[in-house]
This record gives structure tokens, sequence and C-alpha cells, in this order.
């Protein structure tokens, strides 16, 4: 998992990362973020990224960027979803890791 602690080094992200891998597939997506908040101040205490391995169209490696730059939103408080600040992080880490679409227009959400 060299690329995880590759890619929280690059984006300098700073709580806990839960990743969990299921090998089966989900019909909505093939990977996912949630924050993880604490019950009692309600702030940002770590994240939780999901990703299927069954009938994905990108690689592991490319969801995994993917789901880490909504991580880095969370941090810096930019809730844009896949706007400005998300693009341009996709393709710095693109260029970076050698992966290829992190961010596809008109497949991710906007």
């Amino acid at each position: 998992m060299q690329i995880l602690n590759e890619l929280i080094e690059t984006l300098g992200l700073k709580l806990p990362i839960t990743l969990i891998v299921r090998t089966r597939s989900n019909k909505l997506c093939d990977a996912y973020y949630l924050p993880i908040h604490s019950d009692r101040t309600a702030k940002l205490k770590g994240h939780k990224v999901v990703i299927y391995t069954k009938d994905v169209q990108r690689s592991f490696d490319t969801l995994l960027a993917h789901e880490l730059i909504h991580a880095w939103q969370e941090e810096n408080k930019k809730y844009e979803t896949h706007g400005k600040h998300f693009k341009k992080l996709a393709k710095q880490l693109e260029s970076k890791f050698n992966l290829t679409e992190i961010y596809i227009e008109g497949v991710d959400e906007k």
C-alpha cells in the first residue's frame, strides 16, 4: 500500500484514514468517501474510504486517489464535490503517479 502513504503525503492529509476494500461490485458506485465526525463536537476526526474491486471502471489506485481528494477537500473546507480544486488536484496526481481518469467529465457528478 505504498501508494496510499504517498497520496496521503502528497495531499498533506493529517487525519486518520480507514480504508475498506470490498471484493464485490456495487451498482451505484466503484468507491465512496465519508467524513468521520465526532459525535460530541461534530469536528472532523478522520476519513473513511470504501473501494469495490469487482466490475469497476477505474484502477484501484485511481479510485483511491479520487476518494482521497475528497478527504483533502473535507480537511481544507472546500465543499465543492468535483469543482475546480478537485480537478486541479486530480491533474496533479495523475501526472505525479502516472494515473488516468481520476476525474471523468460526464461520469463524475458535478
